[in-house]
């Protein structure tokens, strides 16, 4: 199944993925919130992308990865090239993610 994210800011930056090929680098993750963050993304669809290196090393997204990783297998991720644009790209996510609309403003 392909997820396409429904916020895709930078269009430069995004590739599709392999779920199969990404590899977290975090193992802890809140397992009640990943199942709710599940739950969410069956019933919304999945809001922002996740955010990758060109190894696809999961830079940003792991608890969305961990969510969607049993019923997804290919997504939308952004690349990105330096510790700035990841940290750029992973307050965005944030910002977005928290959003209760999911819109940004001026978005409608």
């Amino acid at each position: 199944m392909f997820l396409k994210p429904k916020k895709i800011i930078f269009l430069s930056l995004i590739k599709l993925v392999k779920i199969k090929d990404l590899r977290p680098n975090q193992i802890n993750y809140n397992k009640d919130g990943v199942e709710n963050l599940k739950n969410n993304i069956n019933k919304n669809g999945l809001l922002c992308p996740l955010v990758v290196d060109n190894t696809n090393l999961l830079l940003d997204g792991h608890h969305r990865y961990w969510a969607i990783k049993d019923f997804c297998t290919e997504t939308l991720a952004y690349v990105v090239r330096d510790k700035d644009m990841e940290r750029f790209l992973s307050k965005l996510n944030s910002y977005i993610w928290f959003d209760v609309k999911g819109t940004l403003d001026g978005d409608s």
